[in-house]
């Protein structure tokens, strides 16, 4: 949450000048147009504060602390400013946070204006290349060894499933989930307890709040803090997506251990059954996979995308937002395991399903199995498939018949999954549209249809 300084603290931050957490700038203006500081300026001073801990520029005030102040007119203006040297001098781009801020000044009051810099998920450098850091009042270059330790230390850092959730606080928890996964009588403090395995972190202002994972694993209602974070179910009755089609639609939130039950009993209530003796159209053991993967193992960094859950009349489809993490390709997923939510697998893994009582996440090492090595066969060129009689599962999650949102699969930006109907009984269980490739029957072919 971001706090408003009241004019006591920011007059005594004045007094005591400028420091490791603190910069001073005049704005000259003239003739409507800023001429002080320059862009590229300010932008060196935003770079050093974000890969330091972060820090506050006073834009108005002189280098000796003595409010000057912005023309009232003028302020929107140089906000604008403000914003797109942030925006256009650094990169990546740092998002200042604003404030107007009245304050004494030796003819009344001054009008200056506050930017504040959070300290950076990443490392920052300006647009002319250069790398600063905020030494205690000054900034200055990084030299490689010290660039080479900072993006060493903010890429461990950013292990998105470990970072603290904003706005959140441990009251968001669920007392009775955490007390039947860790037990009703700890050795240690609920606090430390919460603390040590990671579902709670303690921030900067001394506040232990949930990490995404700890929300996702044990908060009633992650979509409070996290509004992507849930699965977007819908049955059409036709086989396209066509609002005259809808059968049902659902939003499955809750935890990712409800979203999985909800994801799975909606698909069994809803899909199609096969013949008087009412087959199942799909294997369940296949879909509880599946959606196993997609929930553990998709990007929740991606905000405003949502795993997308489709059963039409021939087919299910699943969508889950992210790219391949750590360097994965297409080609090599089936040799290749690597978790993207390792926190949040590892809570999974010892979670039960309410539906059948065994863990989420049983016997899929870690999260994800991988399909035996292909085997050679001549194929259309695109690639070799995997010629098993089952989904690949790699540990990624990731069950790619294209991307979504990408007219190639070199960098997709959402991962796709599609069940042709019928082919669970033909093959033993069904497959995803890539490994489709070695068998060119369609799905009416193979319930024999045509």
């Amino acid at each position: 949450m971001n706090v408003i300084h009241p004019t006591e603290e920011i007059l005594r931050r004045l007094r005591a000048g400028e420091d490791g957490r603190n910069e001073f700038k005049r704005v000259d203006i003239e003739d409507g147009r800023i001429t002080g500081p320059s862009g590229h300026n300010l932008a060196a001073g935003f770079v050093a504060f974000t890969n330091a801990e972060g820090g506050m520029f006073f834009l108005g005030v002189d280098d000796a602390g003595t409010p000057i102040g912005i023309p009232p007119d003028r302020l929107d203006h140089v906000e604008q400013w403000v914003v797109n040297i942030a925006s256009d001098l650094c990169d990546p781009p740092i998002r200042p946070i604003l404030h107007r801020v009245m304050v004494p000044a030796d003819e009344g009051e001054a009008t200056i204006l506050l930017a504040e810099i959070k300290r950076g998920l990443y490392v920052h450098r300006t647009a002319r290349g250069r790398y600063f850091l905020r030494v205690g009042s000054t900034r200055r270059d990084l030299d490689p060894t010290e660039l080479a330790r900072l993006f060493q230390d903010r890429g461990r850092e950013f292990v998105f499933d470990e970072r603290l959730v904003y706005g959140a606080s441990a009251t968001d928890l669920s007392q009775t989930r955490l007390e039947a996964h860790f037990g009703i009588g700890p050795a240690i403090p609920w606090p430390d307890l919460l603390r040590n395995t990671r579902v709670t972190i303690r921030g900067s202002d001394g506040v232990d709040r949930p990490s995404v994972a700890g929300l996702l694993a044990f908060g009633p209602e992650p979509t409070e803090h996290m509004m992507s974070a849930y699965v977007e179910a819908a049955c059409y009755g036709g086989t396209r997506m066509s609002s005259d089609d809808l059968v049902r639609g659902e939003r499955l939130t809750s935890s990712v251990a409800d979203q999985i039950d909800a994801g799975i009993a909606f698909v069994m209530h809803y899909m199609r059954h096969r013949g008087p003796d009412a087959e199942p159209a799909y294997d369940v053991d296949v879909i509880d996979e599946a959606i196993v993967n997609a929930v553990a193992h998709r990007d929740y960094s991606v905000s405003g995308s949502k795993i997308r859950l489709l059963l039409f009349a021939d087919r299910l489809e699943l969508y889950s937002p992210g790219k391949l993490p750590n360097g994965i390709t297409i080609e090599d997923m089936p040799y290749r395991i690597f978790t993207r939510n390792q926190l949040l697998v590892g809570f999974l893994s010892r979670m039960r399903s309410k539906r059948t009582g065994d863990f989420f996440l049983e016997s899929r090492r870690a999260g994800g199995t991988v399909c035996p090595p292909p085997t050679p066969r001549a194929l259309p060129a695109r690639r070799q498939a995997p010629v098993a009689g089952r989904v690949p599962l790699p540990a990624t999650g990731a069950y790619v018949a294209r991307s979504e949102g990408s007219r190639g699969l070199s960098n997709p930006i959402g991962i796709h999954l599609s069940f042709a109907l019928g082919l669970s009984k033909e093959v033993g269980r069904p497959h995803c549209s890539t490994c489709l490739q070695e068998n060119p029957r369609t799905p009416q072919e193979a319930r024999g249809l045509t």
